[in-house]
């Protein structure tokens, strides 16, 4: 072998063990940050939810890394609804790290409502920067755009918080969301918000499980 060849190859396995060591340490900084969520299982399928369709669709348009992170955390909550007791444990380790608003951009991905947001988006979208500004927004500010209904609250605690905030922040899209008994109180509140909402249109996604209303602007016409 020549001196050449001799450093050929001694260059080449210098590049191939750091692009091994690079991807070790990627993967080492990936588990330490799922670290927080304290069960192999669940870290496993936060894993897997890196290369699902969805999420690679939502790192297109969403910049903020942190941000996406906890719309993966959405989409893995949603693989365990089959399993309460390991979903209400990622809930409880989100809720710790990120807090109120962390967790419900996470439920905003878990309910499917962030999919259907981006569709309403995309028919009256005016250019994929504003696109981009929109669901960002949305998420960052999440309070002002959704209600996720518990299962203590009542018909009139929802439309006494409802309303204001409608009329504070004007909100494009606004969405009042419930799960399992919650749904059941979000149905009741249906007729009266149409009647409050006279600025917005409905649109509802419903299920056994789930109701989400979407109330979405009237734009007046020039």
């Amino acid at each position: 072998m020549s001196s050449e060849e001799a450093f050929a190859g001694a260059v080449k396995g210098t590049i191939d063990w750091t692009v091994d060591a690079i991807k070790r340490f990627v993967i080492k900084l990936k588990d330490k940050k799922l670290a927080f969520i304290q069960d192999e299982e669940t870290i496993n399928l936060v894993k897997e939810q890196y290369h699902s369709s969805e999420l690679s669709f939502y790192k297109e348009y969403v910049s903020d890394k942190e941000v996406l992170f906890i719309v993966n955390m959405g989409l893995t909550l949603r693989k365990l609804q089959s399993n309460s007791d390991r979903r209400t444990n990622l809930r409880n380790k989100i809720f710790d790290k990120y807090e109120v608003n962390g967790l419900h951009i996470a439920q905003f991905v878990e309910n499917g409502i962030l999919n259907r947001y981006v569709g309403i988006l995309i028919d009256n979208m005016s250019s994929i920067t504003d696109f981009k500004d929109k669901i960002i927004y949305v998420l960052k500010n999440i309070e002002k755009h959704v209600l996720f209904v518990k299962k203590e609250d009542n018909e009139r605690s929802v439309i006494q918080h409802v309303t204001p905030s409608i009329a504070s922040n004007s909100p494009l899209i606004y969405i009042i969301s419930g799960k399992s008994s919650a749904a059941e109180i979000v149905r009741k509140c249906e007729d009266r918000l149409v009647q409050l909402l006279s600025d917005y249109t409905l649109e509802k996604i419903s299920s056994n499980e789930m109701e989400n209303l979407f109330f979405k602007r009237v734009i007046p016409k020039e």
